[in-house]
């Protein structure tokens, strides 16, 4: 199989590109079927490279002259930056020289520069911004995450946008997940398929005709962390909204643990006795496990890593990129796609049969 090459907008993310180099130097410990093509100030990377000791064979340089720093404004700086490293390394996505990207810069303008420049698969009509997060395991075989999308890209959705954004996150949980069967759920007000605004009951009753989906229906807030669904569907403002609020969750569990372990010899003492389970709940929950929020919709897949990402994260996500090249993540999501909306048609096609029948 031949090695994938993985594009990596170096100079983007709060300790670039010094974490970033070295999280592709662990990625290339760790796996040997792929390649880095390393974006960004070549006279600040290339040292940086030189001194990980990456192998020779595993990387290039491809020199960008521009920075969108994470404070920039993301259209002001896609459209004045031209020679920024992520608008350089979309461009070589869009011409075919990558099979994979990978960038810890700026949410806002990675998704810009990604959808003005590179092209969405054929009946695709909005790029989704999705996240990977822990979920309870109902089931031994269970994973212990789910994938939500949209969490940001398109605030307010079409029915075919949603039904994309379904069929999209059921390729990436069997391929990178690991599911072999995803349950598809639709984030709502309430578990009855009347429930919610218009487009929400249309997203509903065509997704339960789908037969080739596991949609176990509408799923409410209360159902996300407990793993009720391995897919989970929602607008863009919902999703973000959601997302936010987890991670708020998350940084608040963390703060009251550390008061906690202030206030007396005993709260230390009963912290240490939790240590082992507090370390597993601290690893679940920590975003440089799952590497990055995937952006799917293109015809490679994009993976923004947090703006924070250390090392272990970029390694994460460097990986999760050579993933889905090798399973050809974008190639399953095209076909499915052509699939259902062929489906569309002769469904259309026959109504307007009966029609004329009638």
């Amino acid at each position: 199989m031949a090695k994938s090459k993985i594009i990596i907008d170096t100079m983007g993310g709060d300790h670039a590109p010094l974490e970033i180099i070295k999280g592709a130097a662990q990625a290339c410990q760790e796996s040997e079927s792929f390649s880095c093509i390393f974006v960004g100030d070549s006279s600040r990377i290339k040292p940086v490279i030189l001194a990980q000791k990456i192998p020779e064979d595993r990387w290039s340089i491809v020199h960008a002259s521009e920075v969108i720093e994470m404070d920039d404004h993301p259209k002001e700086a896609v459209t004045e930056k031209i020679d920024a490293s992520i608008n350089v390394a979309a461009r070589m996505i869009r011409d075919h020289k990558g099979d994979a990207l990978v960038s810890a810069g700026s949410t806002g303008a990675t998704v810009l520069a990604c959808a003005r420049t590179i092209p969405r698969l054929p009946g695709i009509e909005r790029g989704v911004l999705a996240a990977v997060f822990p979920a309870s395991k109902s089931q031994r075989s269970d994973k212990g995450v789910s994938i939500m999308l949209d969490v940001g890209a398109t605030l307010h959705c079409t029915v075919n946008q949603l039904i994309s954004f379904a069929i999209m996150g059921i390729h990436y949980a069997k391929s990178i997940l690991s599911i072999e069967t995803p349950r598809v759920g639709l984030l709502n007000i309430g578990e009855e398929d009347t429930k919610g605004h218009e487009v929400l009951v249309d997203t509903n009753k065509t997704l339960r005709e789908m037969e080739e989906f596991n949609f176990i229906g509408n799923v409410e807030g209360k159902d996300i962390m407990r793993g009720t669904a391995d897919v989970i569907v929602t607008e863009g403002l919902t999703g973000n909204i959601v997302l936010k609020g987890i991670e708020g969750m998350a940084e608040l569990a963390m703060q009251t643990g550390k008061h906690i372990w202030k206030r007396s010899i005993l709260s230390k003492m009963g912290i240490i006795m939790l240590a082992p389970v507090l370390k597993k709940l601290k690893k679940r929950l920590d975003y440089s496990e799952y590497g990055g929020a995937p952006i799917l919709g293109f015809e490679k897949l994009i993976i923004k890593a947090h703006g924070r990402s250390n090392a272990k994260a970029i390694k994460n996500a460097i990986l999760l990129a050579e993933k889905s090249a090798q399973s050809k993540l974008t190639d399953h999501m095209e076909e499915s796609i052509k699939n259902f909306y062929l489906k569309m048609f002769d469904a259309k096609k026959t109504d307007d049969n009966s029609d004329q029948e009638a």
